[in-house]
């Protein structure tokens, strides 16, 4: 496994960290494109989302940066940057 195999393994492994937690509070399968908003979650689901990202990796990511960053893939590009540096 190269350098560029464990990027793309850590990338894919905290998305669908990312895409657990959301499916599991929005009580079914969503589209990872689609935005938090999109899907119909409100701010409660979100406060969800963000508790359980932060157990799982630290406080890693508020209410605010899930706003900014509302689809799973970008919520797990802030965790990502956030754990390297």
């Amino acid at each position: 496994m190269g350098m560029s195999d464990a990027v793309v393994g850590e990338r894919d492994d905290t998305t669908e960290v990312v895409r657990s937690i959301v499916n599991q509070i929005a009580g079914t399968e969503v589209d990872p494109e689609l935005s938090f908003f999109d899907l119909g979650l409100d701010s409660i689901q979100l406060m969800d989302i963000c508790n359980q990202i932060n157990e799982r990796y630290g406080e890693v990511i508020d209410l605010f940066l899930l706003f900014e960053n509302p689809t799973i893939g970008e919520c797990a590009e802030v965790i990502r940057a956030h754990q390297s540096g």
